[in-house]
């Protein structure tokens, strides 16, 4: 069986993740890479080869010997490619957030259902083994019924904003309920399922001189099944990057890596589980051998095309709260 032939758009930190990605798995073939700055591709060619390597999206995008693209642009054009790479019969592997509105969404979940091929949205914490360990203990019930959760997404983006970036391009002013915030929300609607209404509140005073609207966002999430749920992201935060998670059920309490079971009898504080937690969830070589696996086997991917709409559904009504200042029900996808 041939190898899977897939092009990378877009070579910044996880377009180039992605790109390793393939170049190390047997399954797959890593023939073009794109990228807007010819600074960049010539950097990132001294990492990993391709038959091709250019500054054009559309010249990739228009090749028709491609089985699986992967979109690694700024947030506000992955929908454009997105479609365009379903509309030529590719799979596709889109990095989070999807997409940046609810009719972009719509727009990629239609496209991807006529195309029939496979879908990926680049949720990483699903595919992070401390993350799927915390869910299997959850699932296992030994929490009892869970009440309220909660995921902090708290994120100094400093570094990431020197120089030319296109988070900081005025012309394309990025949200951060979606830049940071699809992360922990997609982390509780993975383990929960879907919101049926946000409230938000937002302010700017860590990087007040970026043309995003704010720095800082509290979300709470009111879900379907009646849970409640917090989520906090800070991109401008002075401290190391956290990704904290926690579930507060009938039987018991997680927190992070701590447990707290009321089944043990005299337990008067949280056991401690040794679970290795990295400062960052690297795993873009799962998200390739899970999207492999599931073109082989013809299987649906962990975070296919809904699922990422339904994750950025939720962030555009935290947006639209923030705006209204009250809550917003998330749209339907």
């Amino acid at each position: 069986m041939r190898p899977l032939r897939a092009a990378v758009l877009g070579l910044g930190y996880a377009g180039l993740e992605h790109a390793k990605a393939y170049h190390a798995n047997s399954d797959t073939e890593l023939v073009a890479i794109a990228t807007r700055s010819a600074q960049r591709l010539a950097s990132v060619q001294e990492v990993v080869t391709a038959e091709v390597a250019s500054t054009d999206y559309d010249e990739v995008l228009a090749r028709n010997d491609l089985d699986i693209v992967s979109i690694a642009t700024p947030d506000h054009v992955h929908a454009e490619q997105a479609v365009a790479a379903l509309e030529r019969g590719c799979h596709v592997f889109c990095e989070k957030p999807l997409c940046v509105s609810i009719e972009e969404a719509q727009a990629i979940v239609a496209a991807a259902n006529r195309a029939g091929t496979k879908f990926l949205t680049g949720q990483i914490l699903r595919f992070a083994p401390y993350f799927r360990t915390l869910k299997s203990i959850y699932d296992d019930g030994d929490l009892g019924e869970a009440f309220f959760a909660e995921a902090d997404y708290l994120h100094d983006l400093t570094p990431f904003l020197a120089g030319p970036s296109w988070r900081s391009d005025p012309a394309h002013p990025q949200d951060m309920v979606l830049g940071g915030g699809c992360h922990p929300i997609d982390l509780l609607r993975w383990f929960f399922g879907d919101v049926k209404s946000v409230y938000a509140i937002a302010t700017k005073k860590s990087l007040a001189d970026q043309p995003f609207p704010y720095d800082t966002i509290l979300l709470s999430l009111s879900f379907e099944t009646g849970l409640l749920g917090k989520v906090l992201v800070s991109v401008g935060c002075k401290r190391p990057y956290q990704l904290n998670f926690a579930i507060y059920g009938t039987e018991g309490t997680l927190v992070n890596s701590g447990l707290f079971l009321e089944k043990i009898a005299g337990l008067r504080d949280f056991m401690q589980m040794p679970l290795e937690t990295p400062e960052e969830f690297p795993h873009y070589a799962l998200e390739v051998e899970h999207l492999v696996n599931c073109i082989r086997n013809d299987e649906q991917p962990l975070v296919d095309a809904r699922e990422g709409a339904r994750t950025v559904a939720t962030c555009v009504a935290g947006i639209e709260a923030i705006r209204r200042g009250g809550p917003v029900e998330v749209c339907g996808i």
